[in-house]
């Protein structure tokens, strides 16, 4: 069905009308009978009626009707090793709210620093767990715009100075941003923080209301804790609504590195092969204010809160999922999750470590090409009214090229920046 009325053979819609009744029925009666088809219709064929032209009204409301506030658009901005690429160690991406608030998500080890001149105003930082690739051990000491950048993993990926008190708590120092993470991470953060910027102690950040909101900008930064299941909104302060941010499951580990430990901790963990537990990892769904609803999956492996608390409670319509492999879940994996659990409106791979590009286009034999070829092979329903009228629809791959803004509008449609 198009959505148009099809015409009749003799060019009427809906078909031919009905003849002309003849004066005299077959039957020997003299009464004039009306044809049965111009009678009126009964009650039960007039529910019947109004049944399916409210469900071609909804329809068509689904599908055209677009509020005010969903025409504004969420602009995610890949901050990573190369400009233009997708390279092994991007995590780092900036979501940048219509009301102007900006969050930073696992700054990682693309940053050349708090003041790095990608970032401009940071609100909020939130960190899926403690391992160095996320929480940042080194800032990159390369020029992402240079053509020459490594863009490769591992030793192929670009060269770091050690940061100490770690890229996150120098990003938060330098911007006053509020820091988002697990109860005892956020605490160890707080203590980075007041490192880098020699004061005592970081304070925590207020949680007012029924949505423990906190306002920005802020004038010093702060640290939040977040269990599983709870959540925290962050208002612009000249805006009504805020940014509702959810911290989810992820099952992975959350060991903190020695480097960032003082003595003796740090010696006598690092003598004894292991490092210190900071807590449980998690991801994270944010909400808009334009609507988009964001599935930040951290590193995890499949999980069935994927289906019935990412996309059962929450509703997330795009993921960023991390795809890894040996880590996280690998391509076939984070293609199941997609098609049958999460089933997004649309997704962005992450953490994939290795150059999944070369000058902006996908290498073909990449695992994040075998990723984009399964999630586009298969198509879900809409698991709405949609289902009967529609075909199952698919669910695009977007590539986060570092530099790139793309932009969403509140039901995970791409309206800008996806090529």
């Amino acid at each position: 069905m198009t959505g148009r009325t099809a015409l009749s053979s003799n060019g009427r819609i809906g078909g031919p009308y009905p003849t002309k009744a003849p004066l005299l029925s077959v039957s020997s009666s003299p009464i004039q009978k009306r044809d049965d088809r111009m009678r009126p219709p009964t009650n039960k064929e007039k529910s019947m009626m109004k049944r399916k032209w409210q469900s071609v009204t909804f329809l068509i409301l689904i599908l055209s009707s677009v509020s005010v506030a969903q025409a504004q658009n969420v602009k995610i901005t890949p901050v990573g090793a190369r400009t233009g690429d997708f390279c092994g160690t991007d995590r780092a991406m900036v979501f940048e709210d219509p009301t102007g608030v900006r969050i930073l998500y696992d700054p990682g080890r693309t940053m050349t620093g708090g003041n790095d001149p990608r970032l401009r105003d940071i609100h909020v930082i939130l960190i899926s767990h403690a391992h160095v690739d996320h929480l940042g051990d080194t800032r990159m000491m390369q020029d992402p715009n240079s053509p020459n950048a490594s863009c490769g993993f591992g030793v192929a990926g670009p060269a770091g100075i050690s940061s100490p008190n770690t890229v996150t708590a120098e990003i938060a120092a330098a911007k006053n941003s509020a820091v988002i993470a697990g109860g005892p991470l956020a605490t160890f953060l707080g203590v980075k923080i007041a490192a880098q910027l020699g004061s005592l102690n970081t304070a925590a950040c207020p949680g007012a209301g029924l949505g423990n909101e906190m306002t920005v900008p802020r004038i010093a930064p702060c640290t939040a804790g977040v269990g599983l299941g709870a959540k925290r909104t962050v208002r612009h302060v000249s805006a009504n609504q805020g940014v509702q941010i959810a911290a989810v499951s992820a099952d992975h580990p959350n060991d903190l590195s020695t480097t960032f430990l003082t003595d003796p901790e740090r010696t006598n963990l690092a003598s004894n092969g292991i490092s210190a537990y900071i807590g449980l990892a998690n991801g994270f769904v944010v909400t808009f204010t334009n609507g988009l609803k964001v599935y930040l999956s951290g590193d995890t492996g499949l999980t069935s809160e994927m289906s019935t608390v990412v996309n059962g409670f929450y509703g997330a319509n795009l993921a960023v999922l991390n795809v890894g492999d040996i880590f996280t879940t690998g391509a076939e994996e984070g293609a199941f999750a997609v098609l049958n659990m999460i089933r997004p409106a649309a997704v962005i791979p992450s953490h994939v470590n290795e150059a999944a590009t070369t000058g902006g286009v996908l290498n073909p034999t990449s695992r994040t090409a075998l990723f984009v070829d399964l999630v586009s092979a298969g198509s879900v329903p809409f698991g709405d009214l949609r289902d009967r009228f529609l075909p199952p629809r698919k669910i695009p791959v977007y590539l986060p090229l570092s530099g790139i803004t793309m932009e969403f509008d509140g039901d995970a449609q791409c309206v800008s920046g996806c090529g």
